[in-house]
C-alpha cells in the first residue's frame, strides 16, 4: 500500500466519521435552531434535512473516495469547503433561515477540525492522484 492509497482511505474515512458526527450534530443543530426562533417543526425540519442530506452526500463521498474515483474529488473538495465556511459563518454572523448567531455547542470544536482535516487530506488526495512525481 503506497502513500496515495494511505491518504485516499484516510480521507474516506474522515468523510464517513464526519457523516456520522453530523448527524447527531445537525440533531443537536436542529433543535436549538428551532428552539431559538420559537417555530420549531418547520426549522427543526429544514435543519434536519439539510443535515441528513449532507449526511448522505459525505457517505456517498467517503465510498467514492475510497473506492478509488478520482473524477469527483473536485467536487467533493468544493462541498467540504462549503460546509466548512458555512460552518464558520453560522457561528460569527446570522445564520441563515434563523437570522440568528447559532450558540457555539462543545461540538462545534471537534467538527470544525474535522472539517479543516477533511478539506485538507481532500486536497491532497487530489495532487496525489493528478500529479505523478
Amino acid at each position: 500500500m503506497d502513500s496515495e492509497d494511505i491518504l485516499r482511505w484516510l480521507t474516506g474515512f474522515l468523510s464517513l466519521a464526519w457523516a456520522v458526527l453530523h448527524i447527531a450534530a445537525g440533531y443537536n443543530a436542529a433543535t436549538l435552531a428551532s428552539k431559538a426562533i420559537g417555530e420549531s417543526s418547520l426549522v427543526f425540519a429544514i435543519y434536519s434535512e439539510y443535515f441528513g442530506f449532507n449526511a448522505a452526500l459525505y457517505i456517498f463521498a467517503g465510498y467514492e473516495i475510497i473506492s478509488g474515483t478520482r473524477k469527483l474529488l473536485i467536487p467533493f473538495t468544493i462541498l467540504f469547503m462549503w460546509n466548512t465556511a458555512l460552518l464558520i459563518e453560522s457561528h460569527i454572523a446570522p445564520a441563515p433561515i434563523l437570522g440568528k448567531t447559532l450558540p457555539i455547542i462543545p461540538l462545534v470544536f471537534p467538527v470544525l477540525a474535522l472539517d479543516f482535516l477533511l478539506v485538507g487530506s481532500t486536497i491532497l488526495t487530489w495532487w496525489k492522484s493528478s500529479v505523478r512525481v
